[in-house]
C-alpha cells in the first residue's frame, strides 16, 4: 500500500519567526501565501508545512495518488478513519487517523490542477532519454537501477515511463515521430513563464535553439544549447 508523499505539518505560533528559523536550516518555500498562515518548505526531498492557526497538533501527512483505496484497506483492517472528504466523488479527498499514542495522521489527496501547478514550480519537471532503441535501454535501466517501466502510447509506438515507488521518475522514448529531432542524451525540462521571451534570450546571450517551440498551448516547449554546449529543454 502505497501512502504517497510525506511531510510534516507543523502548528506553529508565529509563521514568520517558523519561516526564517527553517530557512537557517536550508528550507525554501515551496508552496503557500505566508499572508494566508501556512507554507510549504522544503530541504532537497525533505517537505514540511507550516500553519500557523489552523490544528493544534502537530501531523503527520500523507499525500496519497489513490487516497481512497488506502481508505478501503484502512477500514478493512479494523481502523477507523475520521474527517473523511469526499469519499464517493473523484480528484481531492481527504482522511484522518490517530494512532495508538494519539499522533494525528492526515491522508491528503490533492486534484489533478492542483498536482499541475505544483509541478511548474519545479526548475527540474521532467527528464527524458530519446534513443533509436527505446526496448533496449529500458531493460537496461531496469536490471542496473531497478526502475520499472510502464507504456506511454504514443500515436503507432509506445514510449516508457521509469517507475521507482510508484511514481514516474524519468521517460525513455523513441527518437521518431515528435522526438525525431532530439538528441540522444538525458535531457532536462526547466519549467519557464514564458517560453518565447526565455528563447529570445537564448539567442541574445550566444545560446542556440536546438529545436523549435512545439506542443499545445500551456505545456509548448523547446532544444537549447547553451554557450557552453550543455543542451537541456524549456518548458512552458
Amino acid at each position: 500500500m502505497k501512502l504517497g508523499n510525506f511531510s510534516v505539518s507543523l502548528a506553529v505560533k508565529d509563521i514568520a519567526a517558523s519561516k526564517a528559523f527553517y530557512e537557517k536550516l536550508g528550507f525554501t518555500k515551496y508552496d503557500g501565501d505566508e499572508s494566508q498562515n501556512w507554507l510549504i518548505m522544503q530541504n532537497g526531498a525533505i517537505i514540511i508545512g507550516l500553519f500557523q492557526g489552523m490544528f493544534e497538533d502537530n501531523i503527520l501527512t500523507f499525500n496519497p495518488m489513490d487516497g481512497r483505496a488506502i481508505l478501503k484497506n484502512a477500514r478493512e483492517a479494523g481502523l477507523e478513519p475520521m474527517q473523511v472528504q469526499n469519499e464517493e466523488g473523484e480528484g481531492a479527498m481527504s482522511f484522518a487517523l490517530v494512532d495508538p499514542d494519539g499522533n494525528p495522521l492526515l491522508f491528503d489527496q490533492h486534484d489533478a490542477e492542483y498536482m499541475k501547478k505544483l509541478q511548474k514550480k519545479k526548475q527540474i519537471i521532467w527528464t527524458d532519454l530519446t534513443v533509436p532503441d527505446a526496448e533496449s535501454v529500458r531493460d537496461f535501466y531496469q536490471a542496473v537501477v531497478g526502475w520499472k517501466p510502464e507504456d506511454v502510447p504514443v500515436e503507432d509506438y509506445v514510449d516508457f515511463n521509469m517507475m521507482a515507488n510508484n511514481q514516474p521518475i524519468v521517460g525513455v522514448c523513441h527518437k521518431q515521430g515528435i522526438n525525431k529531432d532530439i538528441p540522444s542524451q538525458w535531457m532536462n525540462y526547466f519549467s519557464v513563464e514564458d517560453l518565447d521571451a526565455s528563447l529570445k534570450k537564448v539567442v541574445e546571450l550566444n545560446g542556440k535553439v536546438v529545436k523549435e517551440p512545439s506542443g499545445d498551448a500551456g505545456s509548448r516547449y523547446a532544444i537549447i544549447e547553451d554557450p557552453s554546449g550543455a543542451v537541456c529543454a524549456l518548458s512552458e
